[in-house]
């Protein structure tokens, strides 16, 4: 979209970030994951910048490495990671329903 709408004075900016502290994600900060606040004003900083952009300085670093790494190494450590939250989320979904029952 920026390409096509940049001769017309109107720029896109996709922003990528990584894990940003929400209660909606229910994260915690840490040096990977900033909070929503510090996020913003990193963000803002890149506004008027077209492309695709990741302001926070750690995500973009992260984004590099990834970039870096061979999508099969990639590939299945990602998929590690999110098998171990859905395993996490079925266990805490479990321990829900049989509180329930009780």
């Amino acid at each position: 979209l920026d390409a096509e709408y940049k001769s017309k004075g109107i720029r896109v900016q996709c922003q990528i970030p990584f894990y940003v502290a929400t209660k909606l994600a229910k994260l915690r900060k840490s040096f990977t994951v900033p909070t929503a606040e510090a996020y913003v004003w990193m963000a803002m900083r890149w506004v008027g910048h077209g492309g695709v952009v990741q302001p926070y300085w750690i995500h973009a670093l992260q984004g590099w490495v990834m970039k870096s790494v061979p999508h099969s190494i990639l590939e299945s450590g990602v998929m590690s990671m999110h098998a171990g939250i859905r395993k996490r989320g079925l266990k805490k979904d479990a321990k829900l329903a049989a509180e329930k029952k009780d």
